[in-house]
């Protein structure tokens, strides 16, 4: 993630080119400069600031960074980057240096890393040793920074977090300490409706399921460190399960009353895209059946429990003419139509696969005798001839099958060699079924 601030600064700073600095940029990026006016909502509005910024200095300042450092949340989403660094600007015989301090926050934006917020600060020179900052600023800078400033200041600094702002007292059921609009909009309710709905016990937001794991975790996270982060399900309006990463802090409130305040970000898209990347990589699109992949993987866990077991390829006669005839889309409905024929024969007994085209895969544990298996395979024979005959019976298609018992040690591909030399005879003369036998 420094390489990419590395490539802000050098377009920004370095070579002062507009579109290049904009370009590592998302398009609500909010930032926060160092002078009053420095402030930005999106990329617009940023696009101005630079506009007049390299219109007033346009020449190349060199920068160096003097420390750096980096955190990842939201299951490595999101990136927190806080960068030390001096700028340098060269004017005649003149040099001068700035010591300054940048916040940033990087999220992902499709399939690459963009920055979502800026912050640059100065350290502030006036400030005495050992004073810290909120103290200092409220009582020197505030009171020159009108209402609406302010607000907007704080509207701002609030957007650019990542996620909602959540805080409850570290009692019973979590009483509410403190919430923001963000957080509300995420769960879709008004203050007034959640305070109803959960009688100001922050832990019935929590999905019951997930209470007593959540609660033990923060517990145990906050005894050891004062910190917490954990992912789990929250309630929303109309019962709408949102999935979030919470990460919080304890903390002691003016009254004196333990707390803990948190940042909870809504990852249950992350989560479904997983999900569904997950399924993916795992199964067949078309028919829901596993894709060759998981099924060798499925069958070597099963080589590893038991010796032995039947291995079966199946492989439609005459298929091409029904795409051929009746077009690939009536084609994809008789190749789902045959997985549902072999879930329904044989789905609870065997692995099943769809290996691609009209080629499927079934083995069966040694668990299951061979006239049960040689029964299961007749019957998804049978059936599917039946159900093509009554659909198309003009082009005459059949299952072929070959299949290969297999021997006490016998690898996957060896298998595979056996079955398939099977199937090459028993499509010689169309809707066969043939098993080579266990050999020694």
């Amino acid at each position: 993630m420094r390489k990419l601030l590395e490539k802000f600064f050098q377009h920004y700073l370095t070579e002062r080119n507009l579109e290049a600095t904009l370009a590592v940029l998302t398009e609500d990026v909010v930032s926060v400069g160092t002078g009053e006016q420095e402030i930005s909502r999106n990329k617009g509005e940023f696009r101005e600031l630079l506009l007049s910024e390299f219109e007033e200095l346009p020449n190349a300042l060199e920068y160096e960074i003097c420390d750096y450092m980096q955190n990842f949340s939201g299951g490595g989403s999101i990136c927190t980057q806080l960068a030390v660094f001096n700028i340098r600007l060269k004017a005649e015989n003149e040099i001068t240096e700035i010591h300054t301090r940048l916040t940033s926050t990087c999220v992902k934006d499709g399939n690459e890393w963009k920055i979502a917020s800026l912050h640059m600060s100065t350290p502030e020179h006036d400030q005495e040793k050992g004073a810290f900052f909120p103290l200092y600023y409220g009582k020197s800078v505030l009171g020159t920074l009108s209402k609406e400033s302010e607000e907007k200041l704080t509207e701002l600094v609030t957007n650019a977090l990542p996620g909602g702002i959540m805080g409850g007292y570290l009692e019973e059921g979590y009483p509410l300490y403190t919430i923001n609009n963000k957080m509300l909009e995420i769960l879709g309710y008004t203050y007034e409706e959640l305070i109803a709905v959960t009688d100001e016990k922050m832990m019935n937001v929590i999905y019951t399921a997930d209470q007593q794991r959540v609660e033990e975790s923060i517990m145990e996270q906050i005894q050891e460190k004062n910190e917490y982060e954990i992912v789990y399900r929250v309630v929303g309006k109309n019962n709408r399960l949102i999935w979030v990463n919470d990460i919080g802090k304890k903390i002691i409130t003016n009254d004196g009353r333990k707390a803990m305040i948190s940042i909870m970000t809504d990852i249950t898209e992350q989560l479904k895209r997983e999900e569904i990347l997950k399924y993916e990589a795992e199964y067949d699109s078309l028919t829901g059946l596993n894709n060759r992949k998981n099924a060798v993987s499925l069958m070597e866990k099963e080589f590893n429990r038991k010796a032995g077991g039947y291995f079966f390829i199946c492989d439609v006669d005459n298929f091409k003419s029904v795409n051929d005839t009746k077009g690939h889309l009536f084609g994809d409905n008789v190749l789902i139509k045959l997985a549902d024929i072999m879930r329904k024969q044989a789905g609870d007994k065997s692995i099943l696969a769809r290996l691609g085209g009209d080629e499927y895969i079934l083995f069966f544990p040694a668990d299951i005798n061979k006239k049960d298996v040689m029964n299961i395979m007749q019957g998804i024979q049978k059936e599917f001839l039946s159900y093509m005959r009554e659909l198309i019976p003009e082009l005459n298609i059949s299952l072929s099958i070959g299949g290969a018992e297999r021997t006490a040690n016998e690898d996957t591909k060896t298998l595979y060699d056996r079955a398939d030399k099977a199937l090459y005879q028993a499509k010689k003369q169309k809707g066969e079924l043939r098993l080579q036998e266990q050999t020694i």
